[in-house]
């Protein structure tokens, strides 16, 4: 057994029977000095980047890095068997506020297994832009699929709710003066067809604000 399932079969035990705990601690004390007399070895991975907690009416106008080198230090043991879910990287934006900002990455940007040390991250900081956005309600239009034929045969088209809340930067308002859902394809071409339908946002920055989804009701010429 590795150490690193042997420490977690402790926790388990030890959490289901308080009478086995002192035996926990005595093979514990026995697993970590086979642990500390193993030799030390160093790896690197390249991890995944999380932009954590924007504030709310902030977004992140710039392209920050999407993944980050970091040097990890331990048991060859304990990095041979470390699973990827067990390391991940992350900013925490909560306190940041409209502008340019840096934020250092640290050993508490990086979550590590227990009995492994980070020793280096690259980059060691990164710049994050943040923008105030905007939210203002706007029109809905649906994008009617099926070739000119099907669309030459709709006679009305209603949209259940007409509009939705967009939150997007102010310049890119301009650029959207109406947002569209995506393609309805109905499968017909007499009496009434109806469907839900996705609101999409092509800026880059906008997001609907609530539920995306309209009902989409197409009557068509008698």
């Amino acid at each position: 057994m590795k150490p690193a399932d042997l420490f977690r079969f402790l926790r388990r035990v030890a959490s289901q029977n308080l009478g086995l705990k002192v035996v926990a601690l005595a093979l514990a004390v026995a697993g970590w000095w086979f642990v500390a007399g193993e030799s030390k070895v160093l790896v690197s991975f390249t991890v995944p980047l999380e932009i954590r907690n924007v504030p709310k009416g902030l977004t992140v106008t710039n392209k920050p890095e999407l993944e980050v080198e970091v040097r990890l230090s331990g048991a060859s043991s304990l990095l041979s068997g470390m699973r990827p879910s067990e390391l991940s990287a992350g900013v925490d934006l909560t306190a940041a506020h409209a502008g340019r900002q840096f934020f250092t990455l640290d050993d508490r940007a990086v979550k590590v297994p227990p009995g492994i040390k980070v020793q280096r991250i690259y980059p060691s900081s990164i710049e994050v832009i943040l923008d105030r956005t905007e939210r203002r309600t706007i029109a809905v239009t649906a994008r009617i699929g099926g070739g000119a034929a099907v669309r030459k045969r709709v006679a009305k088209v209603e949209i259940d709710p007409p509009s939705v809340e967009v939150e997007a930067l102010p310049e890119e308002f301009a650029r959207m003066p109406v947002v569209y859902t995506e393609e309805v394809s109905p499968n017909r071409t007499e009496g009434d067809y109806s469907a839900i339908a996705r609101v999409e946002t092509r800026e880059p920055h906008a997001k609907i604000v609530g539920n995306p989804n309209v009902r989409v009701q197409i009557q068509f010429r008698k």
